[in-house]
């Protein structure tokens, strides 16, 4: 039986294909970020006018309104990493319970964490408000992972000795470092490889199943 209890797994790019559903949407308007995105990282600007700024841009490019409804539409056709739903169904068959903590969009975690019957979903809303207009909910912040994670594993009360993170960037290194197996994958970012205890280097999440369950 594995010493692992509860896997916290990252959702872009580490269960999902897609790097970053925010940015999904960027090209599905066909815009650009990349300027409050450095802003953003040098943090001069924090995670709602951030957010705020890419629903901004979004609306200015369409010649129709945009809501919850469309932004849900287009994050439909974001599909899953090889082997994901395989290896969430493998946890579970061994009593191991999974989570997912992502600074994506929350309809797209909760989505694919009712699919595959994971235990809870944190994210960052995008939904309408009373005037029908989007607004952010910030859940999960990129810039502070960790704090969420310790509140997510004391609600479940877990200790770091029972639980597995697996992530992809550099913003899921809070995650590892809360974990007894942190695990790297679809990444070759040498920063978030050596601060895991793991890396997949092939890009089919089945291959993780024998890593998890007899750690």
């Amino acid at each position: 039986m594995s010493n692992i209890k509860l896997v916290v797994f990252d959702m872009d790019g580490t269960l999902l294909k897609e790097r970053s559903c925010w940015e999904y949407i960027h090209r599905h308007f066909g815009v650009d970020n990349h300027e409050m995105l450095n802003l953003y990282m040098e943090h001069k600007i924090n995670d709602q006018e951030f957010a705020e700024s890419d629903i901004e841009l979004w609306e200015k490019a369409s010649d129709e309104k945009i809501d919850e409804s469309y932004i849900n539409t287009v994050l439909d056709e974001i599909e899953p990493i090889d082997g994901a739903e395989e290896l969430i169904h493998s946890l579970h068959k061994e009593g191991i319970k999974t989570a997912i903590l992502s600074g994506g969009i929350k309809y797209l975690a909760e989505k694919w964490a009712k699919e595959w019957d994971m235990g809870c979903a944190i994210a960052n809303s995008i939904v309408d408000d009373e005037d029908g207009n989007l607004k952010v909910i910030i859940e999960s912040s990129g810039h502070a992972k960790g704090p969420v994670m310790n509140k997510l594993l004391e609600k479940m009360e877990f200790t770091k000795e029972n639980v597995a993170a697996v992530g992809d960037t550099v913003v899921d290194i809070p995650l590892f470092r809360r974990a007894t197996l942190s695990i790297a994958v679809n990444t070759n970012n040498t920063k978030v490889i050596d601060e895991a205890d793991y890396h997949l280097k092939e890009n089919d999440l089945r291959k993780l199943i024998p890593v998890i369950i007899d750690w």
